[in-house]
Parts: C-alpha cells; structure tokens; sequence
C-alpha cells in the first residue's frame, strides 16, 4: 500500500480531534490583527477577533498562505511519503491554491487539488481522501474522485448579522441596516466557486 499524506489549509475548519485522528497536515492562512500577524490557529482565535472587534479597534484581516509556506509544509512530507495530496481553498477565493501548485512543481509526488470551497467542505473532501487512503486507493485514483465530487458539493451559511461583512467592506451600510431592522438573517452560498448572497 502507498504511503500518501492529506494536506489542507487551515480554512478546512477541522477540529483538532480530526485533525490528529487523520494525522493530517494544516498549512495555516495569516490573520492580520492591527499591526501584528498570527498564523490561524497559532497564537490567536476566534474569541480574540472577535473581542477585537468589539473593543472598535477595527477588522482583522487575511492574507494567503505564500509559496514559502508551502515550501515548507510540503517539505516535512515529500522524503517521507510516497505522495502529498492537497486540499486548497478554492481560488476563486483565495491565492492560496495557486501559491500551494508553484510550491508543489518543485517535488515530483505532490498533488494540488483546487477544492473550490471552504471550510466543512474541504474538511469533508479531506476525510473522504484519508478514508480512500485507507482503501488502499492510489493518489491518482483519490484525485479523480474527489474532483468528480467537486462540482455535486453545495455549500452555504447563515449569517446572524451583518456587522463583521459591513466593516471589512463585504457588504453596504444600508445592506446592514436593512437587514438589521428587518431581522433578515442573509444566507451566503457558494457557487462555482464564488461565494454570493443567496
């Protein structure tokens, strides 16, 4: 049976119990608080954004994981696994995919797939690729399932209020201000790719 390592972007969401149970590799996005940068996960959570927010100091930030990062993720895995498949927050989101594809050309055995999505989705393709892993399935074969899976994946969320997309600029004041007074909780979905208001 191959040796094959699942990667993903900390934009997979997976709780650290998943995370350890599939033994797989995170690359985390940066989270840009004021004048300092965190890497998600590391030294910064939901609660301190959040109470960052509230405290008027403005809306943290983030910026995609860069070529380096792979680099070095990749790195850990390549000598050790006969494959790395890994799981990108879509790029029609993010440049993170891109970024994880320039690093993945200098190795011969690393696998990128464009996951167009986010969060529980690309957690959910993640564990369908470890569970196939333990299928005895070749990385090649895992590849193409997952990417047939793709486009049949339908994602969406409910937002409880639009103050946190109002201040990072991802909707309108009177956008926030309608729907405040309405109490219309928006649903954003994503669609090839692409996240919209549904």
């Amino acid at each position: 049976m191959m040796k094959i390592k699942i990667t993903g972007d900390s934009t997979c969401d997976l709780s650290p119990e998943l995370i350890a149970k599939y033994d797989f590799g995170i690359t985390p996005i940066t989270i840009v608080k004021g004048d300092e940068q965190f890497k998600d996960g590391l030294g910064i959570t939901p609660d301190d954004i959040y109470e960052y927010f509230d405290a008027g100091k403005g809306v943290c930030s983030t910026s995609a994981a860069n070529v380096s990062d792979y680099l070095e993720e990749f790195g850990k895995y390549a000598a050790d696994y006969d494959a790395i498949i890994h799981f990108g927050l879509g790029s029609k989101i993010s440049s993170s995919c891109q970024n994880a594809m320039v690093a993945a050309a200098q190795f011969d055995n690393i696998y990128v797939i464009d996951t167009e999505s986010l969060s529980s989705a690309i957690g959910y393709m993640m564990i369908t690729a470890a569970e196939m892993v333990k299928e005895g399935k070749t990385p090649e074969e895992i590849v193409v399932a997952i990417k047939t899976m793709i486009p049949k994946m339908e994602i969406s969320f409910v937002v409880d209020k639009l103050d946190y997309l109002h201040k990072g600029g991802r909707c309108s004041s009177v956008s926030a201000l309608a729907t405040g007074l309405l109490k219309i909780k928006p649903c954003i979905e994503l669609t090839d790719g692409s996240m919209k208001v549904g």
